[in-house]
């Protein structure tokens, strides 16, 4: 799945050149009234006048603009998680968390808007003064989700006092963003990038560079996010593109003077091949948080913290692949070509089903497409001859939550005429099909007690997975075990319904609301969760929070990964240096511990527990230690040890006491994959209805309850095996 070797374009179906004849022959009737006058010979005169106006050129770059030559694109694009950036509600909710919760206090009741425009009104530390709006970075949500936006942003400047209701300094984003700006990652982002932003060291004054280093309101220190700059790769991580409108958009009339029905210029040669770069995917798709990650810093002396790996991902991966003498395929090879594969009519003996199973619609199966595989096709309504086009849809693993997501864009069962299916749960189901390799290895009886290895390899990925936001993708395994008369002897991994959470833990209570201050006049428990085992708690040898790929026990294995949060111990700490509940503890996991003294600057975690035990996993990426004490904050550590690295196998091995029940054994195992965990969506919704009816939410609550309908679990694998 991970063939360097590009693949020739593949041609459109016969239908579509049917249906592209019509369009060819206007256009040629055009050409002719268009450079008659170009001719050696005047044209005889008509015998009926005939006006042909010249295209008007754009003035500006946007989805309608490019729809009449561009129809494919566009309306592959609005079906993409893309069109939806900005829109997507839980965006929207966790960028209005961050801004209001995050440096909130007494003195600065309304949130001190840390990732937003700073102005004169602005929140500052208590204890050194220096200012907390903006220090994260000013728009560093806004650049990346509504990247159009950057060059004349609309986006007012925070504001600390007390909001009323009225004016836009503290509104959600999309009560303040241009019509635009909403189109999210856009035909203007793309295609009015001409390559990456300067290095900051060669940048010129007032340059845009992004999110380049945050400011510590610590000690007014500034920390550099991008350190592959100083590798000669410059604009990696936090919106590290440049826009320039100019390079694309032309007032004229084009080079061919009067007439020319050119309405943009063409890409220079060197932004067609940043555009064409995993390098340009990196400019977002790494994304680099505020704060010095108390376990990266260790690891590789950085000063931020890793929020999401994508990019970087592949960049080891592509290392190891070129270092190997293989070409490793892009970014855009895999997300935007005919990779995974097509549906193409008629059964087969290597199908899994013909109603959805394989990602195709009944009556078709699937059949694999190199990375890099193209459909030939019309580029433009204009264009002459079919070329190798490239796909616009960049399936996700998601389905968008934002209400201008139409369900027919999701459940359409139709294809395109490469055999692409234009619905999303098709595509994303072929997609996530194609990842993993998944089975049960040699299963083993040995007295009372069964041996049940769990194997599962990454081979359709070049980069971890999951990817992107990882910390809040579940992939998880389901795993039955029967006896001979049918009873359960063993079970992990099974929901109730849909929307149930996994089982290794259970959510007792959760706090959205923030009208709990301390003695200190800081608010407590905003986002923060009482949380106990669940009967599927992990219990595995050695413990997968620290990597590795061969692991022994039992309980919930899940691919997710996660938050730490520096901690002390106020219980009891044991001879292995772990925190054991004291008197009147154990009803949660947290209530043996309180929060340690974690350095924003050094990532130091000051605690009277060492190592890894020093770090406590909290569920929420701002929240708090517990659903009555903590602020709500940025994790102090992000975990990325738990997803399966490219080409990597994972091995867990069951095992499971059989006492009173007779075999012989039936095993049913399943991998199954969930967007986001269902308790993290019921409390951004909880805390958005608390918003709206406070006035604070103009259009409405950003994400409600109704929203996790589209959150539900696909099952990406099957295995079984008998033992006696």
């Amino acid at each position: 799945a991970l063939a360097p070797a590009l693949a020739p374009a593949r041609a459109l179906a016969p239908r579509t050149l049917l249906t592209l004849a019509p369009i060819l022959a206007g256009l040629a009737v055009a050409a002719i009234g268009l450079y008659s006058s170009h001719a050696t010979e005047p044209a005889p005169a008509p015998t009926k006048a005939i006006t042909i106006s010249a295209q008007k050129p754009l003035e500006r770059t946007t989805a309608d603009a490019c729809s009449s030559c561009h129809a494919r694109q566009v309306t592959e694009w609005q079906r993409s998680v893309m069109a939806h950036a900005v829109k997507s509600p839980l965006f929207g909710a966790l960028e209005s968390v961050v801004e209001e919760q995050v440096g909130r206090d007494t003195r600065c009741p309304n949130g001190a808007g840390v990732l937003r425009k700073a102005s004169g009104d602005v929140c500052r530390d208590e204890k050194t003064g220096l200012t907390l709006t903006g220090a994260g970075g000013e728009h560093w949500c806004v650049n990346c989700h509504a990247a159009g936006d950057n060059l004349a942003t609309t986006v007012p400047a925070w504001s600390a006092q007390s909001f009323s209701g009225g004016g836009n300094a503290r509104k959600p984003l999309k009560d303040v963003l241009t019509s635009a700006a909403m189109e999210g990652i856009s035909c203007a982002v793309c295609h009015q990038t001409i390559g990456p932003v300067h290095a900051p060291f060669a940048a010129r004054a007032n340059e845009y560079q992004g999110n380049a280093t945050w400011t510590s309101f610590a000690t007014g220190a500034v920390f550099r996010m991008r350190p592959e700059d100083g590798a000669g790769v410059s604009g990696i991580g936090n919106s590290g593109y440049l826009l320039d409108p100019s390079s694309f958009v032309t007032r004229t009339l084009g080079p061919g003077g009067p007439g020319d029905p050119i309405v943009h210029r063409p890409a220079p040669s060197d932004a067609k091949a940043y555009l064409g770069s995993s390098e340009f995917c990196g400019a977002c798709h790494d994304v680099r948080l505020f704060g010095t990650d108390s376990l990266g810093v260790r690891e590789k002396g950085e000063h931020f913290k890793r929020l999401r790996n994508a990019y970087s991902e592949w960049r080891t991966w592509s290392d190891t692949e070129k270092a190997a003498g293989r070409r490793a395929a892009t970014c855009q090879d895999c997300h935007m070509s005919l990779y995974p594969g097509v549906c193409v009519a008629g059964s087969s003996s290597t199908s899994t089903s013909t109603s959805g199973g394989d990602g195709c619609p009944t009556g078709f199966h699937f059949e694999a497409r190199a990375p890099g595989e193209k459909a030939r096709g019309m580029i433009a309504s204009s264009s002459s001859e079919p070329r190798p086009i490239t796909s616009h849809y960049f399936t996700s693993v998601d389905l968008p939550l934002s209400t201008e997501f139409d369900d027919k864009w999701a459940s359409d069962t139709s294809l395109d005429a490469s055999g692409t299916p234009i619905g999303l749960e098709l595509r994303r189901r072929q997609l996530l099909t194609h990842t993993f390799a998944f089975a049960l290895g040699r299963t083993t009886r040995i007295g009372g007690q069964l041996e049940i290895p769990v194997e599962v390899r990454n081979t359709g990925a070049g980069h971890r997975v999951p990817a992107g936001f990882s910390q809040e993708r579940e992939i998880w395994v389901e795993l039955t075990v029967k006896d001979a008369r049918g009873a359960v002897v063993y079970e992990v991994g099974r929901i109730a319904d849909d929307d149930a959470d996994l089982r290794d833990k259970a959510f007792v209570r959760v706090t959205t609301r923030d009208d709990n201050f301390d003695f200190k006049g800081k608010p407590q428990g905003v986002f923060g969760a009482d949380v106990v085992d669940g009967p599927d708690v992990q219990r595995w040898t050695p413990n997968p929070n620290l990597g590795g790929t061969t692991f022994r026990g039992k309980g919930l294995i899940n691919f997710q990964n996660g938050f730490l949060r520096c901690v002390k111990c106020i219980g009891i700490i044991d001879r292995d240096g772990k925190c054991q509940p004291g008197a009147g503890q154990g009803r949660t996991r947290a209530d043996r511990f309180d929060d340690g003294v974690y350095d924003i600057d050094t990532g130091d975690c000051r605690s009277n527990l060492t190592g890894s035990n020093a770090f406590f996993e909290t569920y929420f990426p701002v929240g708090a230690l517990d659903a009555d004490r903590g602020i709500a904050k940025a994790p102090d550590a992000i975990l990325d040890t738990r997803s399966v690295p490219p080409g990597a196998q994972l091995r867990y091995t069951y095992e499971i006491e059989t006492a009173g029940h007779p075999g012989p054994y039936v095993v049913q195992a399943r991998l199954r994959f969930r967007p986001f965990p269902p308790f993290l969506l019921r409390a951004f919704a909880d805390y958005e209805a608390r918003k709206a009816s406070a006035g604070l939410r103009p259009s409405g609550a950003q994400l409600t309850a109704s929203m996790l309908r589209r959150n539900h679990p696909i099952d990406l694998a099957e295995a079984s095996a008998t033992i006696d």
